[in-house]
């Protein structure tokens, strides 16, 4: 007669297998009335303990889409993944015609088309195409693979993004300003390589690349210069190695170092924030063929969160160091810095948006903005930025002929301030305006203008700009 008690019993809580709380409190009941001796409950748990096991090994490899910072295919154990996401950034920009003619103009800064993917848990991909990108024959924005056996040491070959520069590594979409900083041109940017980077302890990242030193989408092909570029970054989340999940206290430190080719190049212009005019244009070094242009590239990074406020600051150092084809030294630096500050209004915590790669991601709203319903702000953020740019080392007459000096009369270098205002309606949707004033200093920007297609010269820029950005 027990049989036919415990019979019934045990087909019950097979088929309510999915309410385990709920079945071992049944359980317990049946015991304690006597109905179930201990063993008996022992073998119906080994029993449902069995079958859970083979059905999560069948469905291992099922298949299920996933709508989540993308669209994606993933298996049930996410081992194996495919997916496909994008970003569109409409831009506007507004100058004062009383500085640098720059145009007014609508711009698609970027349409980007990823397709990423996971095979066999430890191996992903990621190949990026920029559809707003007319200035290149090539499309390509990133592509890569990786192999991540161990979180402290994760590998990476292909195109990507060179482990330098807090505000350069973090992705577009989510910095506090339309564009970056006017140091931005001192960092290496997307190039084509090969990375280890990975995370050792909780709160510390590091990244150490090989590149071919010569920007997004070109190969080395001068066998005048045999090295790579090498190019580094560490990090350390203070807060985070104290346990402090509400703060971050970030340091960070970076360095690179390459040569040049022989041939003639030039150390990188300069444009303002609000991308108008380029006021810091250097000539060519004709250096001695014998011997190789050494650049070398230093960073220091700092940012601290507490809460809903982030104050972060970065200064690099650009250095050329060579021969004229006269045979004259040459030791010349680009300097650049800049401080920011930044207070998320509607009281979300920077903290929450802070990566193991040591960079702020993605800001979610406590509340996404529903116009339908009315309910919900979405997040606003106010940021405000000075940036300095300091290449005087090239002015007119400071090194020998040959070493680079800008023309005569021409700017060596500028400060902006930059003010912005962002409102992010939902973690995917934003929309943001900024107020840009440059000052240029050595000298006059020089500039054709856009009505007349006269050269001008202005020792200002002043600029409203605004973009409508949307990611998924």
């Amino acid at each position: 007669m027990k049989l036919f008690r415990v019979l019934p019993i045990a087909l019950m809580l097979a088929s309510t297998a999915a309410m385990a709380d709920s079945t071992d409190d049944i359980l317990e009941m049946l015991i304690n009335k006597g109905v179930l001796t201990k063993e008996e409950v022992s073998k119906i748990a080994e029993r449902r303990k069995s079958e859970k096991l083979a059905d999560e090994e069948s469905h291992k490899s099922d298949i299920r889409p996933v709508f989540k910072d993308g669209i994606r295919l993933e298996s049930a154990d996410k081992f194996q993944s495919i997916g496909f996401n994008g970003r569109i950034q409409a831009d506007y920009r507004h100058f004062d015609k009383n500085a640098a003619e720059s145009a007014d103009t609508f711009d698609v800064r970027r349409a980007f088309m990823t397709m990423q993917g996971r095979y066999y848990k430890y191996y992903d991909f990621n190949i990026t195409a920029d559809f707003a990108n007319v200035s290149n024959s090539s499309h390509l924005d990133e592509a890569y693979f990786g192999i991540n056996w161990w979180d402290s040491a994760r590998f990476r070959f292909g195109q990507f993004k060179m482990p330098f520069g807090m505000e350069q590594d973090t992705s577009d979409i989510f910095t506090e300003f339309q564009e970056r900083a006017l140091l931005d041109v001192l960092t290496p940017g997307k190039e084509r390589g090969a990375m280890v980077f990975g995370n050792p302890t909780k709160g510390v990242f590091y990244g150490l690349a090989t590149s071919t030193g010569r920007g997004k989408n070109i190969n080395n092909t001068d066998n005048h210069v045999d090295g790579l570029d090498i190019i580094g970054r560490a990090t350390v989340n203070f807060a985070q190695l104290m346990g402090n999940k509400d703060a971050v206290y970030h340091l960070g430190a970076g360095f690179s170092r390459g040569d040049l080719s022989p041939n003639q190049v030039a150390a990188p212009t300069a444009r303002t924030e609000a991308r108008g005019v380029s006021f810091f244009n250097p000539t060519t070094f004709t250096h001695d063929n014998s011997d190789d242009l050494t650049r070398t590239r230093y960073g220091i990074e700092v940012a601290v969160a507490q809460g809903p406020v982030k104050i972060q600051s970065e200064w690099m150092k650009h250095n050329y160091e060579g021969k004229t084809s006269l045979h004259q030294d040459f030791d010349k630096d680009i300097k650049a810095w800049y401080a920011a500050v930044s207070w998320l209004v509607t009281g979300e915590h920077f903290a929450d948006s802070y990566g193991n790669m040591g960079l702020f991601g993605r800001i979610n709203p406590k509340q996404n903005f529903d116009m339908a319903t009315g309910h919900g702000t979405g997040a606003v953020l106010l940021s405000l930025r000075y940036s300095d740019f300091d290449g005087s080392d090239f002015a007119p007459g400071s090194g020998p002929a040959g070493s680079g000096d800008v023309a005569a009369g021409t700017a060596t270098g500028a400060h902006a301030w930059t003010a912005g205002v962002q409102w992010i309606l939902n973690p995917n949707t934003r929309f943001v305006l900024d107020y840009v004033t440059t000052r240029f200093t050595g000298g006059l920007a020089s500039y054709t203008s856009s009505n007349t297609g006269a050269a001008g010269t202005a020792d200002s820029e002043k600029a409203l700009t605004a973009r409508a950005q949307f990611d998924f």
